[in-house]
């Protein structure tokens, strides 16, 4: 927290400093949210600052979720995407994060996503983030609508922000740590190999062990065996509790569609990767293909997309996020690449990346009305 508070004040020196250009408040506003949010729910100036949200749990004809107010009149409304968590939107660290928005002057709506409790993302996320937007549009039709997510909830979001009954009305895309290609990020969580935007090398990481094993656990449940679903659940825990438990008796019980998961996870051969989507259940492959980008028409999004990510991220290469920049060739485009964030981690804010972590929030306030 010093070193933040450090941060801070040197933002707000530089600000005072700039008073006469730009837009200053808007840019101390950004220094102060940025704060809050790395604060991850902590007390901070942001929230002596600024008054607390209204919240109330919601329903509509197609979903629910929990609305978070500013306590002075809305500027912008935004649904936030809960991404793959056991508590979903109960998650803390989200409730924070929806919190520091509404202070803001964001209406922010996040749905409840009942797969994403079992850790597992689904194609119909994508229609109820559809349907989460179109209810806060319907709240609020005069304001500017937007839809932010992170990591893998990315792609519901994108899915939702082209429908062509939203699309025009979409003024902000936000993706934090998203993907573009499933088959690029799956190859690089499982091989540790990933290739920048305009360059030709390849790079290899150590893969994430978590990334991995959640992969299994996620498609668990879509195989038409349920036995082999009980025994990859059983593989996946085995190995999130110790990355080189003994799992050869669950192996020789495995079936056809089960070993398929499992080779495709255990993988290590970049150049086997697409063999091996190629070769599981049709019923895994067509989840992990409904929410792949790559088989979108990202020209479609005609709002501000503001793209977020660590260089340092080991569970989806920053290069996923370059490709999105370039796929959506109607948008405008505004893409930060962060040093030392790793996967989403905003408590890891200081004084090389907060810079760049500061524009990409006054990025976002500036799509308020």
């Amino acid at each position: 927290m010093k070193i933040l508070r450090r941060i801070l004040l040197a933002l707000l020196a530089a600000l005072l400093l700039l008073l006469f250009f730009g837009r200053p408040m808007v840019w101390a506003e950004a220094a102060l949210l940025m704060w809050d949010v790395s604060a991850g729910g902590e007390r901070t100036w942001w929230q002596d600052v600024t008054a607390p949200p209204q919240e109330s749990s919601i329903q509509w004809q197609n979903g629910e979720g929990d609305l978070y107010l500013p306590a002075s009149q809305a500027r912008a409304a935004m649904v936030l995407v809960p991404g793959a968590a056991v508590l979903g939107r109960d998650e803390p660290r989200l409730q924070a994060f929806a919190r520091s928005l509404s202070r803001a002057g964001f209406a922010v709506l996040v749905p409840e996503l009942p797969e994403v409790r079992q850790l597992i993302l689904s194609r119909a996320d994508g229609d109820r983030v559809a349907s989460a937007m179109r209810e806060l549009n319907g709240r609020f039709p005069d304001l500017p609508l937007g839809v932010a997510a992170i990591s893998y909830a990315a792609a519901p979001a994108i899915i939702a922000a082209i429908e062509d009954d939203l699309a025009p009305k979409v003024a902000f895309v936000v993706a934090i740590g998203g993907y573009r290609d499933a088959y690029s990020t799956i190859r690089f969580v499982t091989t540790g190999a990933f290739r920048p935007r305009g360059d030709s090398r390849e790079f290899r990481v150590e893969p994430n062990g978590y990334g991995r094993w959640a992969i299994l656990r996620a498609n668990a449940s879509r195989l038409d065996d349920p036995r082999d679903g009980r025994l990859l659940q059983e593989i996946a825990q085995l190995r999130f509790r110790d990355r080189n438990a003994d799992i050869s008796r669950e192996v020789a019980l495995l079936g056809p569609q089960g070993r398929a998961v499992l080779a495709l996870v255990d993988n290590r051969d970049p150049d086997a990767v697409d063999r091996l989507i190629a070769g599981l259940p049709e019923s895994v492959r067509r989840e992990i293909d409904g929410l792949n980008l790559a088989f979108h028409d990202l020209s479609k999004l005609r709002g501000h997309l503001i793209l977020v990510h660590g260089r340092s991220d080991t569970m989806v290469p920053y290069s996923e996020s370059q490709d999105l920049a370039v796929a959506a060739s109607k948008a405008r485009v505004s893409l930060f690449l962060i040093d030392d964030i790793g996967h989403v981690q905003f408590s890891e804010v200081n004084i090389a990346n907060a810079w760049t972590m500061w524009k990409a929030i006054v990025a976002l306030l500036e799509e308020r009305r």
